[in-house]
């Protein structure tokens, strides 16, 4: 027995002490470290240990500040049949009852929702350091341009490396930061002549992305070549994600579309795809051979932090959802290589490539000439729906049910979401012909 408890003492000073000295320091990325992998071990452990003892009771959970991703509700509460979703079951019901006889679906545009296995934690809009960060860097060059949002953000990204770069010429890399992420502190440092990591630059760009209510994340690129960091954001105009580098002020299309991390990846397995990819640098295209294929080998392996609510809810670097072992989910394909760093891995491109800002339209019969239609979103930080009917005007709507009276003559419905940004994601559709003759007979 005492032998027992000697080895469990033992066993908790050597976590105690692996908690001091890896998590000491944050969680840059060291590409020089002769001990990586020992490093990368010892982070798994602890991790491991600290997530099992978080499932049993979690003191940080009941002040977590979550971002809204839907209307209040679940909004199918108390409905009764099948919902329909589709062209084809929408109109195989009006075609079966005698109070829509005539009616014919002639367009519905419907989207799905994401359906990843892992959770991502998103930046809530009632956060007061997006207000100081926008009103002090939007002067500067923090403001929305045009309507590509697409080039809107890669103007931000590279006012962002502009700014680090004019006010950091020279000097040794790298001081000590938060690891709790804070774009305000890390922009006023910078203004003062301190130099950051390639992490820095993406957690900026992040939360300035936010600040205007666009979505991004934090990348992790690693290869035989080196380790990087991007980050990725969510385009509407290009209804995906895609790629911006603030650190070399980079971004990749190809044939014109622009490029996410995981779609260069991918390009390693299709040589001639990737002689198209054009590396765009600043706003020219790079023309240096060797830096372009050393620049798109980092993409060998990435992982995808599942988090960019840095600004709002903040940990100790031990907790679970504050170190990268337990909060990224790293893509595992015939191209990657095994990396002992994360706990999650994938293979399913949806698991970390989900769309962002759909609305998707489920129908159920309501009564004479009229339906009754459920919205659903996953929409971060949703604040309303934007929906129009035929001419009348466009209106806000915040739950997630409504009833839609067909009249005679095209019934056109469109919805959006929108975020409290102003920022609406696509639209979905229903576009309904009823015949002014058939409905008459049907005694509408």
């Amino acid at each position: 027995m005492i032998t027992g408890l000697g080895l469990v003492l033992f066993l908790a000073v050597v976590a105690i002490f692996c908690i001091v000295i890896t998590f000491r320091r944050g969680d840059n990325f060291d590409p020089a470290g002769p001990a990586r992998l020992a490093v990368w071990f010892s982070k798994r452990v602890v991790a491991q240990a600290s997530s099992y003892l978080f499932e049993l009771y979690d003191p940080y959970l009941p002040g977590y500040r979550y971002a809204p991703t839907g209307p209040p509700g679940a909004g199918r509460t108390g409905m009764s049949g099948q919902a329909m979703q589709t062209c084809r079951a929408l109109q195989d019901f009006l075609d079966d009852g005698a109070a829509f006889q005539g009616a014919r679906v002639s367009r519905f545009l419907n989207w799905e929702l994401p359906d990843s296995h892992f959770r991502f934690y998103y930046q809530a809009a009632d956060e007061a350091r997006l207000d100081s960060l926008r009103e002090l860097y939007s002067p500067a060059g923090l403001k929305a341009r045009g309507e590509d949002d697409y080039l809107a953000m890669a103007g931000i990204s590279r006012w962002l490396h502009n700014y680090f770069r004019s006010r950091t010429p020279g000097g040794q890399v790298i001081p000590r930061v938060d690891f709790n992420f804070n774009a305000l502190d890390i922009l006023y440092r910078a203004g003062q002549g301190e130099r950051f990591w390639c992490s820095e630059y993406a957690t900026t760009l992040v939360q300035c992305l936010a600040s205007l209510g666009y979505t991004a994340r934090y990348v992790m690129l690693n290869s035989e070549v080196g380790g990087h960091v991007a980050c990725e954001a969510w385009s509407e105009s290009h209804a995906k994600w895609v790629l911006l580098d603030p650190f070399y002020c980079r971004r990749a299309t190809l044939d014109r579309v622009p490029l996410n991390a995981l779609e260069v990846h991918r390009l390693a397995a299709e040589p001639q795809a990737a002689a198209r990819v054009k590396v765009i640098q600043q706003a020219k295209e790079l023309t240096d051979l060797h830096d372009r294929a050393f620049y798109l080998r980092l993409f060998r392996n990435l992982a995808v932090r599942m988090r960019n609510d840095w600004f709002t809810n903040r940990y100790p670097h031990w907790y679970p959802l504050s170190n990268s072992v337990m909060n990224a989910v790293e893509w595992q394909d015939e191209l990657t290589c095994d990396n002992i760093y994360y706990r999650y891995e994938t293979a399913e491109a949806k698991d970390l490539y989900w769309p962002l800002n759909r609305t998707r339209v489920s129908v159920l019969p309501a009564g004479a000439g009229c339906l009754t239609v459920l919205l659903e979103t996953f929409t971060p930080n949703f604040s309303h729906f934007r929906l129009a009917e035929g001419d009348n005007p466009t209106r806000k709507l915040q739950a997630g049910v409504f009833e839609w009276r067909l009249r005679p003559g095209l019934n056109l419905l469109r919805v959006a979401a929108v975020n409290r940004w102003e920022v609406a994601g696509r639209e979905a559709v229903i576009e309904i012909e009823w015949s002014r003759a058939r409905s008459e007979l049907a005694g509408l």
